[in-house]
Parts: C-alpha cells; structure tokens; sequence
C-alpha cells in the first residue's frame, strides 16, 4: 500500500497537470500567454501576444518536444498568425518546467509568470 501511494503522488506532479491552462506574463510590452494543448495525438504550444486596446495581437503555434513528464521544449513553429509572421523572433528557444511551481525560460532567462487560469 505504501508503494501505490508513492507512486501515486509522484505521478499527479507533471506537465499534463497543466495541459490546457493559460500561463499568462506580463512583460516589457503588453504581454503574451503559453497554453499546452493536444489536438490529434500531439502536443502544441500556443503562444498568444496580447495587444494594447484588442484582446490579442496574434497567435503562433510552436510543436513540442517532451523532455522528461516535467520539461518541454519548444522553438520549431508550426503555424503563425499573418499580422505577426515578420515581428517575432525565430531563434527563440523555450523550456517549459513543472515541478512544485511552472517555471518558462526563453534562451536561458526566467521569465516571471503572473498567473495561471
């Protein structure tokens, strides 16, 4: 029974628990949002740049790579709102961690995370 309830506890703490859920930052800008979603079997980011007087200023969608059940990654684009498609950086590498709080890095740094819903 001890082994089962270990088990247990060790498998609730993971990226899935965060599958679907809205990490929003509030940056230098506006700010943007990270969400993991799953269509079809496979795993996508969606990253969201808000704008200032609309709710957002465009969408890109990044394929995702599993590290571990605590870390993705994720710098390949999959798809990109038009608007959008010559303002961003391509050379943006991101790591996505879940442990006892979400920590997201871009290129190495920590970006401070406002909330998640």
């Amino acid at each position: 029974m001890l082994f089962f309830t270990a088990f247990c506890a060790s498998s609730q703490n993971n990226i899935y628990n965060i599958l679907n859920k809205e990490i929003v930052i509030y940056d230098n800008w506006v700010g943007q949002s990270f969400t993991l979603v799953q269509e079809n079997g496979n795993y996508f980011i969606y990253r969201r740049i808000f704008g200032s007087g609309v709710a957002y200023v465009g969408t890109i969608v990044y394929n995702v790579i599993f590290d571990s059940e605590y870390k993705i990654i994720f710098s390949e684009i999959f798809t990109i709102s038009d608007n959008i498609r010559n303002r961003y950086n391509r050379n943006e590498m991101f790591e996505l961690h879940f442990g006892e709080d979400v920590k997201i890095y871009v290129n190495g740094m920590r970006l401070n995370i406002n909330y998640i819903r």
